[in-house]
């Protein structure tokens, strides 16, 4: 079962439109250096 902090962070995510996700992954591609 998935800690509080990750559950919260799946919350989130749930209510997220597809640009939004989209623009989730780049950042994260951006913050980390890596392509997902």
């Amino acid at each position: 079962m998935a800690n509080e902090k990750t559950q919260q962070i799946l919350d989130l995510v749930k209510g997220l439109t597809i640009l939004e996700l989209a623009d989730l992954v780049k950042a994260l591609e951006e913050e980390f250096g890596v392509s997902a």
